[in-house]
């Protein structure tokens, strides 16, 4: 419904949910587990002020490897209802897990900016973080037209937020990145992609 004055159009949907009670302290001793269990490094061929991942990040689930049952349910739960307030359908898409990872950022460490641009949908959860140590920023898509005055007057980032339970969902080829962890917290976060069934390109539910 168009107002008088400014409306803005071809919103990108965002999805944030927080995870509550029980299943919080759940998905937390499931997530504290498998990050207890994992060694961490950086990307070679990376900045050397970058964070740290779990192994072979791209290439592997680490919710299912570690059995963080809870954690995925959460998670799937959470897409369905991103898939229908997002798109208006019924939210019955299959759908796989493409990969997840633990991501540990330290003091003076960041996320470059990046896109999963082969991803339907992406998604982070916090579960060790004291809320100041490097916001997930994403880069306004109309960056590339900054010629126009108009345009050029936007934001050029959106900050997030930044909380313990905190799940945010977009679509993969959205560029985002982190701020720097000033902090001596050592933030640690899930990461994971998601792909959706439709027609031509059929996955297997996983």
């Amino acid at each position: 419904m168009f107002e008088r004055g400014i409306n803005s159009i071809f919103p990108i949907p965002l999805y944030l949910e927080y995870a509550e009670g029980e299943e919080f302290k759940k998905i937390e001793d499931e997530l504290i587990s498998a990050s207890d269990k994992t060694q961490f490094s950086q990307r070679k061929d990376w900045n050397a002020d970058t964070h740290q991942l779990s192994k072979n990040p791209f290439n592997s689930n680490i919710l299912s490897e570690h059995k963080c049952i809870t954690t995925m349910e959460f998670i799937q739960r959470n897409v369905v209802e991103y898939v229908k307030l997002s798109t208006g359908s019924n939210g019955n898409n299959q759908y796989r897990w493409s990969e997840s990872w633990i991501t540990k950022t330290l003091k003076g460490q960041y996320a470059a900016e990046h896109h999963h641009g082969y991803a339907d949908i992406s998604g982070v959860y916090y579960f060790n973080t004291n809320g100041e140590d490097g916001n997930l920023r994403f880069d306004n898509i109309h960056s590339q037209m900054a010629g126009n005055f108009i345009l050029a007057e936007l934001p050029s980032k959106q900050p997030m937020p930044l909380k313990n339970g905190l799940l945010i969902l977009w679509p993969g080829v959205l560029k985002h990145g982190t701020m720097t962890n000033v902090t001596d917290n050592e933030r640690m976060s899930l990461s994971f992609n998601i792909l959706i069934g439709r027609q031509g390109f059929v996955v297997e539910n996983g």
